[in-house]
């Protein structure tokens, strides 16, 4: 299955805005929105930076393999950030009404399937 249709899926399950797979320099793999006006190129480099420091503060205290995602609300936006395998990670966006926890579960099963795709 193409990462496209994957995103695609889990943005319509999710009820969220967009998504975007990045590398782990922040270099995009694929995307996915409804909305044209949506800069998900801007926002998946950005929030990667975040995961960074996220599993920076984790490693220091011994739990860098525990990171799995990392939710951040906005006045407006709900973003979530997921590890895939081999540094990659997955940036879900959505408005502020969508549960998190929707949000993380269908972002769970992309990732999933993501990595599987992968091989």
């Amino acid at each position: 299955m193409p990462f496209k249709k994957i995103l695609q899926g889990l943005v319509e399950r999710a009820g969220a805005t967009g998504a975007v797979i990045l590398d782990r320099e922040g270099e995009i793999l694929d995307k996915f929105s409804e909305d044209a006006h949506l800069d998900l190129d801007l926002i998946g480099a950005h929030y990667g930076v975040i995961l960074g420091i996220v599993k920076d503060a984790a490693g220091r205290q011994g739990d860098l393999n525990d990171i799995g995602s990392v939710s951040i609300l906005t006045e407006r936006t709900r973003l979530s950030i997921c590890v895939i395998k081999d540094g990659y990670y997955l940036v879900v966006t959505s408005g502020r009404k969508t549960p998190t926890g929707k949000t993380l579960l269908e972002s769970s099963k992309a990732v999933k399937m993501i990595e599987a795709e992968m091989g």
